[in-house]
């Protein structure tokens, strides 16, 4: 029978608390919090319920110290407002949990920039996180250059061509160039791209530049309306309605659904109608609701890239120094909608 503890401990339980509770070494408690086989059911059950009783908390970097190797990964996303990420995050928890991995989250104050992102990345490495996951378009690559000597490094969902770090991204190439051809198969010729700048997203400003390419090489008068601004807002959104009032452009590309969709509530409070006065598609797939209000998109693989990347780190992980570095890119599938039908001539 399990000896029994004071009710109200005035500081954290320790683990000696525990042992001493559970009438067991400390050695053993750490085998059962371990998962170690070779203890017998009933001490198992005895130190569980010392744990449950004392309110025990493990100390996870005691336990990788102890065991050799971080079993924490540190991972970096730009922005859980934004559904992209929201999933992303969510989708490497999920796989962590599979191969038995710890994850960090660091998030930075959303409307700065790439010198507070890697802030965020010494503070995760501070807390002896094992491995990184870099998931924002915002750090710069030269920026990882510095952590790579001390843990491996994947780059999710961005793109990637450092020969040091491991790429696990959406191919924002052919991506953009399925957007492109559906526009242009939908009969548009006059067609306005909105580009943000490449230290702003990386992903949206190539998704924007080889649209509005793609575009032009098959012969569409294009305008490319560049955004300069960190996060989503209106920007862009004066120009492309002074664009389609002028008659000028049928369709607009946007490089994420978000900016399409702040377009299309603005648009619609100014009397500009969707798709009637101007066709519309945008980039990213995962929000809920786009099919109804017959949004085209093109939706990108976030939870085949979360689960290869946490595959890929894990591997880092469990063999140091033995993994090849590649770059890994997973193309989308277009989800074509009644916003991008050419509205009949006259």
């Amino acid at each position: 029978m399990m000896d029994t503890p004071e009710p109200h401990p005035r500081h954290p339980a320790t683990m000696a608390e525990v042992a001493r509770a559970a009438r067991v070494s400390r050695a053993t408690v750490s085998r059962v919090l371990s998962g170690a086989v070779e203890v017998s059911p009933e001490t198992r059950s005895r130190v569980l319920e010392a744990v449950d009783q004392l309110g025990y908390v493990p100390s996870i970097g005691a336990q990788q110290l102890a065991a050799g190797r971080s079993q924490s990964i540190g991972l970096l996303i730009r922005d859980s407002r934004n559904p992209v990420y929201g999933l992303l995050q969510s989708q490497v928890q999920k796989w962590a949990d599979e191969f038995g991995l710890h994850v960090v989250t660091a998030m930075p104050t959303f409307y700065r920039g790439a010198h507070q992102e890697t802030t965020a990345l010494r503070q995760l490495i501070g807390m002896r996180v094992g491995g990184l996951l870099i998931a924002s378009g915002v750090v710069r690559t030269e920026d990882l250059q510095q952590f790579l000597p001390t843990v491996p490094v994947v780059s999710v969902g961005r793109p990637e061509e450092h020969p040091g770090v491991y790429g696990v991204s959406y191919d924002e190439r052919d991506n953009a160039t399925q957007i492109a051809h559906a526009v242009y198969d939908h009969g548009h010729r006059r067609i306005a791209v909105l580009v943000p700048r490449s230290d702003r997203s990386l992903a949206e400003n190539i998704r924007g530049e080889v649209a509005a390419s793609v575009l032009e090489e098959l012969g569409c008068d294009v305008t490319r309306i560049q955004l300069r601004l960190l996060g989503v807002g209106g920007e862009g959104n004066a120009e492309l309605l002074k664009l389609i009032r002028a008659d000028a452009v049928t369709a607009a590309v946007f490089p994420a659904d978000r900016r399409m969709l702040h377009f299309v509530d603005h648009a619609r409070r100014v009397g500009v109608h969707v798709p009637r006065d101007v066709s519309v598609i945008g980039c990213d797939g995962v929000l809920e609701g786009l099919s109804y209000m017959e949004l085209a998109s093109l939706r990108i693989p976030v939870e085949l890239v979360s689960r290869r990347a946490v595959e890929v780190i894990a591997s880092m992980l469990e063999s140091p120094g033995e993994v090849e570095i590649m770059h890994e890119s997973y193309t989308g599938t277009l989800e074509l909608a009644n916003s991008l039908v050419k509205r009949e001539a006259g």
